[in-house]
């Protein structure tokens, strides 16, 4: 992590500021960690990607359960561990299973300038190891396959677009939370009747970061320039910052999939 007391003398106090920002960015968990069994750790038998796994302590092998796949940022201010954690309690509450991969450096750097080249390789191993766990996890867990939301927050924008856009057979929503994105990573999708049927809920704090903001008004731009019309995209601005908000996403979850 960067050590403000290693900053330059010029330009300090503004180079400070931007730090400490960055340090805070996307870090605190305030969610409740008091659930009746821990989350566990696997790695997947096709990729041998390592995710993270809750499934509500009540699970019943006679119904079906919603999905969460839920994709982190950069890190070490988000990582899978962390993305778990915050899930992991609502998912408890209201009755849904979450998994949350670990994903590739170049694909959820948000922070540092990417070349495209590297963002789009990192981007198509996580797309093999997405599918691959979410096949691993619906087989062994009695999963609703017309209720799998697949979210990412900050720089998991990047993967969650990415793979969202390419299997839209897979998913029921796409929900981007304060998340970065570049239409660039979309280039050679195929846009037809069937990617349009997936919606796209794009929200962020309105105190949340410049690049934040924009970077989530130009993928929303992007989605409306392709087809999407109100009934199956959302843009929303809310109050506060740069906040991991799983209730928020599942709210808006619940208002495209009976949950």
């Amino acid at each position: 992590m960067v050590s403000i007391q290693n900053i330059p003398a010029r330009g300090g106090l503004w180079l400070a500021l931007a730090a400490a920002a960055i340090l805070t960015a996307g870090c605190p968990i305030t969610q409740s960690q008091d659930t009746p069994v821990p989350h566990k750790a696997f790695r997947d038998q096709i990729t041998n990607t390592k995710y993270y796994l809750y499934v509500p302590s009540t699970y019943d092998k006679n119904k079906t359960y919603p999905l969460v796949v839920t994709l982190h940022g950069t890190n070490p201010w988000d990582d899978a561990w962390m993305q778990i954690r915050e899930w992991k309690s609502l998912a408890e509450e209201k009755q849904f299973i979450v998994v949350a991969p670990v994903l590739r450096t170049f694909s959820t750097e948000g922070i540092m300038p990417v070349p495209i080249g590297k963002r789009l390789s990192a981007l198509a191993e996580d797309d093999k190891a997405i599918l691959a766990i979410c096949d691993e996890v619906t087989h062994r867990y009695r999963v609703d396959p017309k209720r799998i939301l697949l979210t990412g927050f900050s720089a998991g924008g990047f993967p969650m677009y990415y793979t969202g856009l390419r299997h839209p057979q897979k998913f029921a929503a796409l929900i981007a939370r304060a998340c970065n994105g570049d239409p660039r990573i979309l280039d050679g999708v195929g846009v037809t009747k069937n990617t349009r049927r997936i919606p796209i809920v794009i929200f962020y704090g309105k105190d949340d970061l410049g690049r934040i903001q924009k970077q989530s008004i130009t993928m929303f731009q992007w989605f409306r320039r392709n087809g999407w019309d109100k009934h199956n995209s959302q843009w929303k601005e809310i109050r506060g910052g740069h906040l991991r908000r799983p209730e928020t996403c599942y709210s808006y979850w619940s208002g495209y999939v009976q949950l």
